[in-house]
């Protein structure tokens, strides 16, 4: 990774919404280049120093702004399915220079996506080594054909120990992989045993706060009830306490906040008084305020 594509990915970095690989490249690079660790530094001060602002936005526009983010990223990993095809359509409308050019290419395409499909599908290969073939670009070659740029991944299974750094770096990409929701509430599961440690417990809050699935949510605050004192966690769970649609997510936050109440959550409980309307919530939160001696109005 060479400066400029450190620097790019800065303000992601700082606010921990980089993959667990972009960030080991970034600490690689940084660990190695004086110039880019300064101009973090200086872009952590500035960062520090506008939160320490007190102008927030409302509750209501976080939320609008998290459903928004979470339609955008759908619709766009629905888009990226179609990529290939969309390729191949301007291919042969704009690329192509004549009618004639045309039913060559189209011919060797359509035997170049055939000889793709039956290496696929061909059930006499042997089934312990399962593969997969992608197109991910094609050109017109100088003969009127095509020149296709396969990539074939092929599966295959690895062992290995969660404190091997291998395997939790490949459960923490999992952990984002945004096609399967049942693969991400299994890693979350795998995870937790690991709660302790900065990276998982960084994923654990990020699904909690991000993840557009609500039983991937629910994984996430389970994994994270042994570091339920922890400051940041107790600001995510508060933060999902005000804003998550799913009042299941809500009822497991506020068990966790109303376990040991602190000072930190007291204007997110009084908060909740005024904006719940689930009464089991409702009635968890002004006890915890109760026990805490704190008032149930908000000033």
């Amino acid at each position: 990774m060479n400066c400029e594509a450190a620097k790019q990915d800065f303000t992601l970095y700082l606010y921990g919404e980089l993959e667990f690989e972009q960030e080991e490249q970034i600490e690689q690079h940084l660990s190695q280049c004086g110039s880019c660790q300064a101009e973090l530094e200086s872009m952590r001060a500035f960062h520090a120093a506008m939160d320490q602002q007190e102008t927030e936005p409302s509750p209501e526009l976080l939320v609008a702004c998290r459903r928004e983010l979470r339609s955008r990223t759908t619709a766009m990993r629905q888009a990226e399915q179609n990529t290939l095809w969309a390729r191949l359509r301007r291919f042969f409308t704009v690329t192509v220079p004549s009618p004639a050019f045309l039913r060559p290419v189209g011919a060797l395409a359509l035997v170049a996506f055939g000889f793709t499909g039956g290496r696929l599908w061909d059930v006499s290969r042997n089934v312990n080594e399962p593969s997969a073939l992608r197109v991910r670009n094609l050109t017109a070659n100088e003969s009127g054909g095509v020149d296709l740029i396969v990539e074939e991944v092929r599966q295959k299974t690895l062992s290995g120990q969660l404190n091997d750094d291998r395997i939790r770096g490949m459960l923490l990409t999992a952990a984002t992989d945004p096609s399967d929701p049942g693969l991400r509430a299994r890693t979350l599961e795998a995870l937790k045993a690991q709660c302790e440690q900065s990276d998982v417990r960084r994923a654990l809050l990020r699904a909690l706060a991000w993840d557009s699935n609500p039983g991937v949510r629910l994984k996430a605050i389970e994994a994270l009830r042994p570091v339920s004192r922890d400051p940041e966690t107790r600001r995510v769970l508060a933060q999902v306490l005000l804003e998550d649609d799913n009042p299941g997510v809500r009822t497991q936050a506020v068990d966790m906040l109303a376990s040991e109440v602190q000072i930190d959550v007291i204007g997110t409980l009084q908060e909740v008084i005024v904006r719940e309307s689930n009464p089991y919530i409702r009635q968890k939160t002004l006890k915890a305020l109760r026990e805490a001696n704190a008032s149930v109005e908000t000033f």
